[in-house]
């Protein structure tokens, strides 16, 4: 559900301004709608690069801090110690540059062997020139029929590695001349040696630093919590001269007590009132233990309206059901509860709703494959212990699809009617309504017509009801003949649509076989291999571990992005859902990172 807001308008004197904001930034509970949006101060601006530079470096630090040598040299500026960091870090990619470049060098090198550099420039000296060539075996061959004076270095399968002394004619060879770079392998790898040390001692330092990660991270606070002030004090609206600043913000209304006593000690002139229609009102999401594990799901696609309906409460048993169809594997089940165990303990408080969610799919993963029965690839129908557990076949589980998705897009219809008369009224939501009927006709009308029996009487009726309600309310700002025009048009558009959406809800079905099949024909290719000597139990073993880490990879991501898509994409639309809501951001101190 969305938390009921209140709108809040309070008149600030210039001169209180500053202490009054520093206050209600420690209250912490008001959403503030700012008029000026684009703000350009060199404060803010160097907050927020100040702001990214420490998030640079509690990135790594978080990965790095156990590491820490906590005996470092402690700084006067906190900051210093991001700005020492990022020194560093400059210096390591340098170091890293010139280690590659190195390295590259020396793996040139290492056909040549090891070459005197000096001794090669005593011969230029001396007028003989020293080339270096490298060639294909069989070009090589052509090239030693000259009448040159070469020596062969080295060679492998394809190259050979020679080199030509020449003394005045430069002597003309179709090969790819190498040029002998002019520091010999030794010195390049005395160098290389020496970049190690220094990149040791650089991270060791760097490590150090990591040391006072909390300062750093109480740092990034307090800049978060200067920007927001900056933003708001320099946001305001104002009047009469600049001698009154406006404040235009939201309260949830259970708060909204606990600010007028704050208000009145301030003595500052305020109002609040109910939220308008057309007003940009913040969203708040307020839902039981289960459907909060889904929130997460709702803001990946949008937020709702601030007077839309939360539907996460609404499709979060849904998306349950649906992980679990499309995985439908009982030992897949099993893995997932086994990896959200062993995570439990390692995982920070704010990242356990996420194991709990996917403790959740994994049961129902397990739920839906013993259904099926399908573990491991293995059919449970043919064992005798499961072989009651298992309701439902490949012909059922078809049909259960369809089914599924006629009760979602019901549903979907019914939250769609209840939002509009909760929006507009109940005339508004006739159209939704004759939708609903007329599909509780046209649905048994289509059976009975493909069982070839006789359609119910009922039927007909409510389908023709629901054509009424569509025709005659669908628009009620235009006149009756633009309505039935528009209602004409729906029709063509909605029954195709419906079709379309119904048919949609067979991936559900698809994926759930896909996997299943996979799983089998997996057993089967690992099986084959359990009678070669010595090594068979092991290669079945470990293809059968192989091959069904990848099934249960494809299967668990098919089986969150499908879902995902019957969710934003059927239901939302059948449940009218619009989006673009604004979450609800308070004026406060900012505290963790």
């Amino acid at each position: 559900m969305i938390v009921p807001m209140k709108k809040l308008t309070a008149l600030i004197f210039h001169k209180d301004k500053d202490d009054f904001l520093f206050a209600l930034q420690d209250l912490g509970v008001v959403h503030i709608s700012l008029e000026k949006k684009e703000l350009k101060n060199e404060d803010l601006e160097d907050r927020e690069k100040q702001i990214e530079r420490c998030e640079s470096f509690l990135k790594i630090a978080r990965k790095n801090k156990k590491e820490a040598d906590v005996s470092s040299e402690k700084q006067g500026d906190v900051f210093s110690y991001v700005e020492s960091y990022e020194g560093i870090r400059e210096e390591l990619r340098h170091m890293q540059e010139r280690h590659e470049q190195i390295s590259r060098e020396l793996r040139n090198l290492a056909p040549w062997g090891d070459f005197d550099i000096e001794y090669v420039e005593k011969l230029k000296q001396a007028g003989v020139n020293m080339r270096f060539f490298i060639t294909p075996i069989k070009k090589f061959e052509v090239c030693a029929s000259k009448d040159i004076c070469y020596e062969e270095i080295s060679r492998d399968k394809t190259y050979v590695y020679f080199v030509v002394l020449e003394k005045e004619e430069k002597i003309e060879l179709d090969c790819d001349e190498f040029f002998y770079p002019h520091t010999d392998k030794q010195k390049l790898e005395a160098e290389l040696a020496d970049l190690e040390v220094q990149k040791s001692q650089k991270l060791k330092q760097r490590d150090g630093l990591f040391a006072y990660t909390d300062e750093v991270c109480e740092f990034w606070n307090t800049l978060h919590t200067e920007r927001a002030y900056l933003a708001v004090s320099q946001g305001l609206g104002s009047a009469v001269e600049g001698n009154i600043y406006i404040l235009n913000g939201w309260v949830p209304r259970k708060l909204m007590e606990k600010v007028e006593k704050f208000l009145e000690k301030k003595e500052v002139y305020f109002e609040a009132s109910d939220p308008q229609k057309g007003e940009m009102i913040p969203v708040l999401l307020k839902n039981n233990r289960f459907a909060r594990l889904f929130e997460p799901i709702t803001k990946m696609f949008a937020l709702p309206q601030y007077m839309e309906m939360d539907l996460t409460a609404f499709f979060a048993p849904f998306f349950t059901l649906f992980f679990g169809f499309c995985l439908a594997d009982a030992g897949y089940g099993l893995i997932i509860l086994f990896i959200c165990a062993i995570f439990w303990k390692k995982v920070s408080c704010d990242k356990k709703p996420f194991l709990i969610l996917g403790s959740i799919f994994g049961v129902s993963t397990f739920l839906f494959g013993i259904i099926c029965g399908n573990l491991f690839g293995i059919e449970l129908v043919n064992i005798e212990f499961f072989e009651e557990m298992v309701l439902l076949n490949s012909n059922q589980l078809f049909y259960l699809s369809l089914k599924i998705g006629v009760v979602q897009i019901f549903f979907g219809l019914l939250l769609k009617a209840i939002g509009k008369i909760r929006q507009f009224g109940l005339m508004e939501s006739l159209s939704t309504w004759g939708w609903m009927l007329m599909l509780t006709g046209v649905l048994p009308l289509v059976l009975a017509y493909l069982g070839k029996n006789s359609s119910p009487q009922w039927a007909q009726w409510i389908a023709l009801i629901g054509l009424v309600l569509i025709l005659l309310f669908n628009d009620l700002k235009a006149n009756i003949f633009v309505r039935i025009g528009k209602g004409l048009w729906e029709l063509y558009g909605g029954l195709t649509g419906f079709l379309g959406d119904i048919l949609s809800y067979v991936r559900l079905f698809a994926l759930g076989i896909s996997s299943t099949i996979l799983g089998f024909v997996f057993n089967s290719i690992a099986l084959q291999c359990k009678d070669i000597p010595i090594i068979g139990f092991f290669l079945t073993l470990i293809l059968l571990v192989v091959l069904h880490s990848l099934n249960f990879a494809l299967g668990a991501l098919s089986s969150f992005v499908h879902p995902l898509r019957l969710t934003f994409v059927e239901f939302y639309k059948n449940a009218g859902f619009e989006g673009g809501g604004r979450a609800y951001s308070p004026f406060k101190k900012a505290h963790g990172s």
